[in-house]
C-alpha cells in the first residue's frame, strides 16, 4: 500500500503536468473522456497515454530510437496517400509503417485497485495490461495487442506499392478502428463500475 500523502501529491503533480500538457495540444484529443474519467476516481490517476496511432518511421538502424524520425504521424485511419506523401519526405535509413494499439499508464493506492482495473481492462480487451511497478509507486499498464510492424523501404525508396501497400494501409486501418473500440468499451466499464 502507497502513502496517502504521497499519492496525492503524485496525483495533483499528474493532473498538473496533464492540464499543461493540454494547453500546449501534447494530449491525444481523443483518449481525453477517458482520462478525465479515471482522473476523477480517488484511488487512480493517469501519468501517460497514447490513444492509439498510425506512423511512418525513419529509422537510420534496426534499434537506434534516438535518431528516428517521424515521417507521418496519424490518431485516425489513414489511406494511401498518407503514407506516399510522408514517404516523400523519407532520405536514409529503413521505412516502417506501424499501427499501434492504445497504451495508458495509471497510479493507484493499493495492489487491490491495481487488480480490480486490470480485471476491468483485460475484460475489454487490453491482453498485455498488467502491473508494472510495485515499489514507490504501484504503476499499471493497460495495453491491447493489436500492431503492425512492417519494414516498407530503405533509403528514401519505398518497396512496397500496389496490393502490398493496400494491405498494410488496410491492416493498420484495422488495429486503429479495434483500439477504438476497445477504448470506448473501458471508459463504460469505468463509469459503469468504479
Amino acid at each position: 500500500m502507497v502513502e496517502k500523502a504521497e499519492f496525492i501529491t503524485g496525483k495533483n503533480k499528474a493532473l498538473s503536468s496533464l492540464a499543461k500538457a493540454c494547453e500546449n495540444n501534447e494530449v491525444d484529443e481523443a483518449i481525453l473522456p477517458l482520462l478525465r474519467r479515471i482522473n476523477k476516481l480517488s484511488s487512480y490517476y493517469t501519468t501517460s497515454s497514447c490513444y492509439g496511432r498510425i506512423v511512418l518511421l525513419e529509422i537510420p538502424t534496426i534499434g537506434d530510437k534516438k535518431q528516428a524520425v517521424f515521417l507521418g504521424k496519424w490518431h485516425r485511419t489513414i489511406e494511401v496517400d498518407d503514407v506516399l506523401l510522408a514517404a516523400e519526405k523519407a532520405s536514409h535509413g529503413l521505412l516502417w509503417i506501424l499501427a499501434q494499439s492504445p497504451i495508458l499508464h495509471l497510479v493507484t493506492d493499493t495492489v487491490e485497485n491495481a487488480d480490480t482495473m486490470v480485471k476491468t481492462a483485460l475484460e475489454c480487451g487490453f491482453k498485455n495490461s498488467g502491473v508494472r511497478s510495485l515499489r514507490k509507486k504501484i504503476v499499471i499498464e493497460l495495453c491491447s495487442t493489436e500492431r503492425l510492424d512492417a519494414p516498407i523501404g530503405r533509403e528514401g525508396k519505398l518497396f512496397c506499392q500496389g496490393e502490398y501497400l493496400d494491405l498494410l494501409v488496410d491492416i493498420s486501418n484495422d488495429v486503429f478502428l479495434k483500439s477504438k473500440e476497445k477504448l470506448s468499451r473501458l471508459i463504460d466499464a469505468i463509469v459503469e463500475n468504479y
